[in-house]
């Protein structure tokens, strides 16, 4: 595998992850739904970070990785990150919603920040990666408000 079939798989979770805040964002409402558009745009513009990486790389198609890493990293994208993303039925209860998304976010960054270590250049990996913790906190904040709600909802002995 070259470092452009690893980018590759990068830019495939981002629009992964595109796809799936887009379909959370079609039945919401609210700031619910402005969330999920705000995470959805952000992953696109991931997408074209990861472009740009990979335009970079157009003369180098085989550099020198080790075949463990790079087999580790590719088998971690499809058998943990893709399956959480590409479900055709979205989760019917927001708090799973939400969750989900918090693994695939965490299972991102994992993923970019060994992908970071073999790029020269991997300050927009870096960027990439700070946003994706963003989002797991912004996600986390939200799924508090959610749980904080429900328990209030099921009758709260205070």
């Amino acid at each position: 595998m070259t470092i452009n079939e690893l980018l590759g798989v990068a830019l495939k979770i981002e629009g992964a992850g595109y796809s799936y805040y887009e379909k959370l964002s079609n039945v919401s409402s609210g700031a619910l739904k402005n969330l999920f558009l705000e995470l959805a745009n952000e992953e696109r513009e991931h997408a074209r970070i990861f472009e740009e990486i990979l335009s970079g790389f157009k003369d180098e198609k085989n550099l020198n990785l080790n075949e463990e890493e790079v087999g580790y990293l590719k088998a971690f994208a499809e058998d943990v990150i893709f399956p959480k993303l590409t479900i055709e039925k979205i989760p019917t209860s927001v708090k799973e919603a939400i969750k989900l998304a918090i693994e695939v976010e965490k299972d991102s960054i994992i993923f970019y920040n060994d992908i970071k270590m073999l790029v020269s250049d991997n300050s927009a990996i870096e960027k990439v990666i700070e946003e994706e913790k963003k989002h797991m906190k912004k996600l986390t904040l939200r799924l508090r408000e959610d749980d904080e709600f429900d328990i209030y909802s099921e009758g709260s002995k205070i």
